[in-house]
């Protein structure tokens, strides 16, 4: 059995491997070194998927370490097979392996080495990319990779057209790269490749290329499969007012690419980190939202060597986050979402994620002691394992964001506000109360003989939610005298069919919906009250609409307030709940009230639950914010959120 002696983290030690020579069918076999990372040791470092830990116990998967066996997955195993030099006269690789040169059991030393991560690749001489096993496919898109990436750089007397077996040869390794090669879905390869100080080496099986010869290839590749569906744009240019015209015709070099696949954004943060040393930490999280790790504190500790120096500079802060594998999964996620508070991106973060809901579990870590305690997830702080549709629990915030531009903060979306609390699971976040719901009619879910949810209910229920629009619009304003004014202009503003869809255009997160909607809305109130079937055929922005409708079924409701308003919110809303603006959030929060207090210096105040996000008809644009509190006509409420 390999032992590890201890590194001193004083001197920054890491261990570095020697993969000595030997044949293909060799035993693996291994000598260690310790060295300081300050002395600049000659090393490359190893990017790869460690894959199913049961392949650890196949008798087989080992290597030998200085005289001793030590297991590894299939995966880490083919990779050292492919890599080890085949003759003695090349002499060792020596290469950097977190799996072997990290004692994992030893929490400390795991949480100190993690933290060195950035440093650790960014020291490499070469970062070495290990996709997998060779198979047909992948054998021959890696001969042709240098021929595509020559000609999308020279572009000389060849045309496009004379590539078109190996444009579709590399079109179908591309478009299913993130499916067939795990090392796409992983977290950590985010930073080990973005540090890179040189072109990375991709590869699988026996032939390697090439980051940049990889990416020429992709680019290549993507700029003609996806010019013939219509997935491009002419590139802007300062003069440039309106980008949607006819690009037939264009030179290529004048044509972007919109659509961007997995190793596209991963290549667009590699070039970040060289032109502006790292990125927020919302929007780590957000690129590496399908991203994948074995623990999931790593969501978070695999991205923090990304962060910009200007964020990284806070790391000594109250709210930094120190990787230390003690900690529970709920309070590293804590740790994230308090320090993009301190970043002045947490309302606007939260508002567009899906979040946890109520006394939601955190992923249980099954290393830690089981004495450890594991709390449920604060409310107000997402579960980032969980933050694709098919594994959240909630509809995302971005259904509920209004059109570009605007922003239910109206002159406060940009503020800071936010932070949490000593004892580190309560927001304290300033905010504008709106109204309390009266009723709540989940979207397309029908209560017959057993529960249903689909666009026929969502179309029967369109009568029903215009009569409840109507009714609620009807109530008199009971706030104060002063603002009752505004509240009726605001609740009577914004048509119904504008609201059910936050008024975007169906797949556009960015575009008002078209006024054509109307119509279409008008119709399928006709045909309800009628008792006629409502169609799709083929009316362009029509069907549209009914595509926008189709999209809420199930995952958004219905509401209306005690004042009036009406608009749309997550399903897990009730009557009862309060909506409130936070400040710097560009849709409204749906917040419940909790049953215990908190002690502040100015006595005990009430608690609540962040339940989901928010359209609220007429307020989108900022106008409470802009003309009720701008204008002292009302005050904002400091909310203590668990």
């Amino acid at each position: 059995m390999f032992e590890y002696r201890p590194l001193n983290p004083n001197i920054r030690e890491i261990r570095v491997l020697n993969l000595l020579p030997g044949s293909f069918d060799e035993p693996l076999r291994i000598s260690i070194n310790v060295q300081s990372l300050d002395s600049s040791p000659a090393y490359n470092a190893l990017s790869y998927v460690w894959g199913d830990a049961a392949t650890a116990k196949i008798p087989g998967n080992t290597i030998n370490i200085d005289g001793c066996d030590f297991p590894v997955t299939a995966n880490l195993f083919a990779a050292l097979r492919h890599l080890r030099p085949p003759n003695e006269a090349d002499g060792p690789l020596t290469l950097w392996v977190d799996a072997v040169c990290i004692n994992q059991s030893d929490l400390d030393e795991r949480g100190q080495q993690v933290s060195m991560m950035r440093d650790i690749y960014a020291s490499a001489e070469r970062v070495i990319i290990w996709l997998g096993e060779a198979d047909d496919e992948s054998d021959r898109a890696f001969d042709t990779f240098p021929i595509l990436a020559n000609h999308n750089q020279h572009r000389g007397n060849q045309k496009d057209e004379e590539f078109l077996d190996e444009t579709h040869l590399c079109s179908g390794f591309f478009s299913g790269l993130a499916d067939r090669r795990p090392w796409f879905s992983r977290v950590w390869i985010i930073q080990e490749l973005a540090m890179a100080k040189n072109d990375p080496l991709v590869a699988c099986g026996h032939k390697s290329v090439t980051w940049s010869t990889l990416m020429g290839a992709q680019e290549f590749v993507s700029r003609k499969v996806f010019t013939d569906v219509g997935v491009t744009r002419r590139k802007p240019r300062e003069s440039d007012s309106n980008l949607t015209g006819n690009i037939n015709g264009l030179p290529e070099e004048d044509i972007e690419v919109t659509a961007k696949l997995k190793i596209d954004v991963l290549d667009d943060l590699y070039k970040a980190m060289r032109t502006q040393g790292g990125e927020s930490l919302w929007k780590l999280l957000f690129v590496s939202r399908t991203s994948e790790a074995t623990d999931p504190r790593d969501r978070i500790y695999a991205l923090i060597g990304l962060l910009k120096a200007a964020e990284s500079d806070l790391q000594e802060s109250e709210n930094s986050i120190v990787v230390d594998y003690h900690k529970p999964t709920a309070a590293v996620y804590a740790d994230a979402m308090a320090y993009m508070f301190t970043q002045g991106d947490g309302p606007y973060f939260l508002s567009g994620v899906f979040l946890p809901g109520i006394s939601a579990p955190a992923p249980y870590i099954t290393s830690l002691p089981s004495a450890t305690l594991q709390p449920p997830l604060p409310s107000w702080v997402p579960d980032f394992s969980r933050q694709v549709a098919g594994k959240a629990t909630q509809p995302s915030g971005f259904s509920f964001h209004p059109p570009a531009g605007t922003s239910a903060s109206g002159p406060g979306a940009n503020c800071n506000n936010g932070r949490r609390l000593d004892d580190r699971r309560t927001l304290q976040v300033e905010g504008l109360f709106v109204d309390i719901i009266e009723e709540v009619v989940s979207l397309g879910v029908s209560l017959g003989v057993s529960l249903g949810v689909s666009l026929d209910s969502h179309l029967d229920q369109l009568v029903r939610i215009e009569a409840l629009a109507k009714a609620s619009r009807k109530r008199p304003c009971e706030m104060e005298e002063a603002v009752k004014p505004y509240i009726e202009r605001y609740k009577n503003s914004e048509p119904l069919w504008k609201i059910l869809v936050s008024n975007k255009r169906f797949m556009s997160g960015y575009d008002e919906a078209p006024s054509s909607y109307e119509g279409m809305y008008e119709s399928l109130l006709r045909n309800n009250r009628e008792g006629r079937k409502s169609e799709t055929g083929s009316n362009g922005e029509s069907d549209e609409y009914m595509e926008s409708l189709k999209s809420n079924v199930g995952k958004k409701s219905f509401f209306t307030t005690k004042n009036g308003f009406v608009g749309t919110c997550v399903p897990d809303a009730c009557k009862g709940d309060i909506v409130a603006i936070l400040f710097g959030s560009p849709v409204p929060f749906v917040l419940r009230r909790a049953s215990d207090v908190v002690e502040t210096a100015n006595g005990e105040r009430e608690t609540h639950y962040l339940v989901g996000g928010s359209y609220v008809g007429g307020i989108m644009a900022g106008e409470m914010v802009d003309e009720l509190y701008c204008e002292d006509l009302m005050d904002s409420i400091t909310f203590f959120i668990r």
